[in-house]
């Protein structure tokens, strides 16, 4: 019983808040997806991560198995780096940096998507707002303060809409503070596996020799 009389009081919270509620639903399903995604993506990686020195030995040994048992971010690393690397130093330090560029822009994909998205839902609760404080005035100029009915439903899609945005939008920026938080530390690491990796590989005779 408290199950169907949930879902009925969902609608019907739903049907109050107006015609905004249908693009504030869709920026929450999109932003709560692509926070899942990435938070899970995060942890995945992050469990598959070993040192510069360890990707080195298991790619010199088979690279099939190598691939498979890293992070992506430390495979698609390595593994440009090692097909393009030359005899120049210098060099190769510019190479691996533009690598480790790309790997970055990577990782932050989609973190500043879902901070827009939660600032963006306060303001569609505030367009909403807006619309139904104009609706109750609407009602007011026809039919004065006699039609009570009138008058609550657009007071209650001014609330609804502000409260939905408000609840979309403080989980969303707190989620993707954290995911944020989580890709500078996975910046920091890519740059250290660089530095590690270029130490490594210039004790090394460059491939082809």
């Amino acid at each position: 019983m408290l199950q169907p009389n949930l879902v009925e009081r969902m609608i019907e919270h739903f049907q109050a808040g107006g015609e905004i509620m249908i693009p504030l639903m869709a920026l929450s399903l999109i932003m709560w997806t692509l926070a899942i995604v990435k938070g899970i993506r995060f942890l995945r990686e992050r469990r598959k991560e070993i040192p510069a020195h360890e990707c080195l030995a298991i790619f010199h040994g088979e690279p099939g198995v190598c691939k498979a048992g890293l992070a992506q971010w430390q495979w698609d690393i390595l593994s440009q780096y090692m097909g393009e690397r030359c005899e120049d130093p210098e060099l190769n330090r510019e190479m691996l940096e533009t690598i480790r560029m790309r790997q970055e822009f990577k990782a932050m994909r989609y973190i500043g998507t879902i901070l827009i998205l939660a600032a963006i839902a306060p303001l569609l609760g505030l367009l909403g707002t807006v619309t139904g404080m104009i609706t109750t005035f609407d009602v007011i100029s026809q039919f004065g303060t006699g039609n009570a009915r009138a008058l609550a439903s657009g007071i209650s899609e001014a609330l609804v809409t502000t409260q939905s945005g408000l609840v979309v939008a403080v989980p969303g920026l707190i989620l993707g503070g954290l995911l944020l938080r989580r890709g500078e530390k996975l910046k920091a690491r890519m740059e250290l596996f660089c530095i590690g990796l270029q130490e490594e590989t210039d004790r090394m005779r460059p491939c082809g020799e």
